[in-house]
């Protein structure tokens, strides 16, 4: 069997993916996911993300040996021929990390470093709504927001990783902030950004005496998430 560990490094939670190529389709053995630690940099992050991938193994009766490749996505900047994590806004402290270097070394398999936006468009482009095309775009909405492009049959990256960002394209003269940037498409639409601009709406309600129902009074101002939002709109 052809075991195959995926890792995704979010600002908010991180996942890490046990599976294996059945044919030419994946298969999904084990997936867990875990708060982002933030704070102490990034060793505790990589120690748990190497510990459960251990542990995964050990559960199938796996030997260490017997996996194949690991694949890393995260959010920018960040190096994939180097292997970097250079130091993304949604991971303050994570400056120059060898993450490639780090996660092979610990679990003895060769890793590969890829923009999560990027990673995204090429699992969808070769395993899911995507298949078939020659050029497609995807984007991500998560605590930021990112896009990866396929264009005439294959990845493209530009040289810095970061060709299909479009999360700071500026879509009104002012709105939520995303990352320093009011009025940003990632303001908008990022899952932050979603809860930025409902706590502003919340604010503006309890101001003029109606509140929002999923907000009745001050206290509730801080506990208001994006999920608190979908959850009020379903």
């Amino acid at each position: 069997m052809k075991a195959l560990v995926g890792v995704d490094i979010g600002g908010t939670k991180t996942a890490v993916v046990l599976g294996r190529l059945a044919g030419r389709e994946p298969e999904i053995l084990d997936r867990q996911a875990f708060p982002t630690e933030h704070g102490r940099g990034h060793g505790p992050v990589v120690d748990r993300i190497c510990s459960t991938a251990r542990a995964m193994l050990a559960s199938r009766s796996i030997p260490p040996g017997e996996l194949s490749g690991i694949g890393i996505s995260c959010g920018g900047p960040l190096d994939s021929r180097k292997g970097l994590v250079l130091s993304p806004p949604n991971l303050p402290g994570w400056r120059q990390v060898p993450i490639v270097d780090l996660v092979s070394r610990a679990l003895g398999a060769p890793a590969r470093l890829q923009n999560d936006a990027n990673a995204c468009a090429v699992a969808e482009w070769r395993f899911g709504a995507g298949r078939g095309c020659r050029s497609m775009v995807f984007l991500t909405f998560g605590t930021g927001m990112g896009a990866g492009l396929i264009l005439d049959g294959r990845l493209y990256e530009g040289p810095s990783d970061l060709a299909g960002e479009v999360g700071h394209i500026r879509l009104a003269e002012d709105g939520p902030e995303g990352y320093g940037k009011r009025g940003s498409f990632e303001g908008f639409c990022s899952g932050g950004g979603i809860a930025r601009l409902a706590r502003a709406e919340a604010e503006r309600r309890l101001e003029v005496g109606e509140p929002a129902a999923f907000c009745p009074d001050r206290a509730g101002l801080d506990g208001i998430t994006a999920q608190a939002v979908a959850e009020a709109a379903a």
